[in-house]
């Protein structure tokens, strides 16, 4: 599961998720979320075009066809991600966590910054402050291990998908 952020001044999930069923964007997400609600814009089964590079990997496995893409919105506005958009995105994270079979012990492992497999700065203010980074990880391995925190989350797809082969 590769952590993104939209690097905008200010934006929504839905707006990302409409913005990028658009054609020729040559780039996509799986996931953005904000502070009230997750849009679903690339079925789990595709490949999202979320962490490639035509520079060097730093990650020695984690790519597009292998990874799961979550963008956080920057809903404090100036290019910053919000503490609830966080915990948001912290709850989807342990979600898919629990669906593929990650658990808290193996956070570290599976979770990453898209700075960890290219080393673009991003999400910004978590490789800025790598307390915030680890602080994400803490949540999301606090979810896993407690179930009764552990919330459901209804997401919202887009209507149209735009769906990639190869």
């Amino acid at each position: 599961i590769v952590m993104h952020y939209t690097g905008n001044s200010k934006d929504t999930a839905k707006a990302n998720a409409n913005y990028f069923t658009g054609a020729n964007r040559h780039a996509s997400a799986h996931f953005f979320v904000d502070n009230d609600s997750i849009y679903q814009s690339v079925e789990l089964r595709d490949k999202a075009w979320h962490c490639g590079t035509p520079g060097t990997y730093y990650h020695k496995y984690c790519r597009n066809t292998n990874s799961i893409g979550i963008e956080m919105c920057c809903t404090a506005g100036n290019y910053k991600i919000s503490n609830k958009t966080i915990k948001n995105a912290a709850h989807l994270c342990a979600y898919l966590c629990k669906e593929f079979g990650i658990s808290a012990d193996n956070v570290d492992k599976y979770v990453l910054r898209h700075y960890d497999v290219t080393h673009k700065k991003c999400p910004a203010q978590m490789v800025n402050d790598s307390s915030e980074w680890k602080d994400f990880k803490i949540q999301v391995k606090e979810i896993l291990r407690d179930s009764s925190s552990f919330k459901p989350y209804l997401i919202k797809v887009t209507t149209d998908l735009n769906i990639r082969e190869g």
